[in-house]
């Protein structure tokens, strides 16, 4: 006999309705998404609505209330990581004009701490707080290729959608890229969510030496000089590891 599912699960099930593509929902479209009646779902989210975790707006619509954010922003760690990385990302921003990007791996996705973009950069579909599939970006290429073992495998073994025609979607290729990414320090991603995209990151370690999160610069292919790119990349995630704690450990004398 299935389990039914807990009075949390529902309630996770209605906050799962939202996304970067769908912010805001009726009370119709939340039953549905959560697969749940709409009279468990009209008594769910006023539960939510009252708690804070949910707003409705003068349509009728819902979306995230700040409840959430307020919540998000105790997760220590990943504020320090942004508030610590953000004067980097300023100065690489500055020197590149381009989109800056700081993200770190959740499951097989990267979910994006900041991002910094001005009006000439290539239009791209990251926002800050949203989530892609790690395979396809360069921050997300990076974050796997020092992930733990059994994270890695399972990115590559799930179905690798081709965002263009140029997107590595064979595991073993990108097996390969990665393994190659590990010892660069750096990964190079030409036209792999984006056609007209080019994408530089490098690797930022924590003081335990982990790679805890990754910077990237995106920009227009036709214009970025990928070479040019790499260097200020890699400078800015050292800087920011070097803010962290992390020291590279001195090498020994022949």
């Amino acid at each position: 006999m299935e389990a039914r599912p807990t009075s949390a699960a529902r309630l996770l099930s209605v906050l799962d309705c939202f996304s970067a593509q769908t912010p805001v929902r009726s009370l119709t479209e939340i039953a549905q998404a959560a697969g749940l009646p709409l009279s468990t779902a009209h008594r769910l989210v006023g539960e939510l609505a009252e708690w804070g975790a949910l707003t409705r707006d003068e349509h009728g619509g819902y979306h995230l209330g700040l409840k959430l954010w307020e919540l998000g922003s105790l997760s220590l760690a990943r504020a320090s990581m942004r508030e610590i990385a953000l004067p980097y990302l300023g100065d690489l921003f500055d020197a590149t004009g381009e989109n800056v990007h700081l993200a770190v791996l959740d499951g097989t996705d990267v979910v994006f701490l900041a991002r910094l973009a001005g009006h000439r950069s290539v239009e791209i579909l990251t926002t800050t707080g949203s989530r892609l599939p790690a395979t396809t970006t360069a921050t997300g290429r990076v974050l796997l290729a020092h992930a733990a073992a059994d994270v890695r495998e399972s990115a590559l073994t799930s179905p690798i959608a081709a965002e263009t025609q140029h997107t590595t979607t064979d595991p073993e290729t990108l097996r390969a890229e990665l393994a190659d990414i590990a010892r660069a320090g750096y990964c190079v991603a030409d036209r792999q969510l984006a056609d007209d995209a080019v994408a530089v990151a490098a690797p930022i370690r924590d003081a335990s030496a982990r790679v805890a999160a990754a910077v990237a610069v995106v920009g227009r292919r036709e214009t970025t000089s990928v070479a040019h790119l790499v260097p200020a990349v890699v400078t800015t995630a050292t800087g920011v590891a070097r803010s962290l704690g992390y020291r590279r450990p001195a090498r020994r004398r022949v």
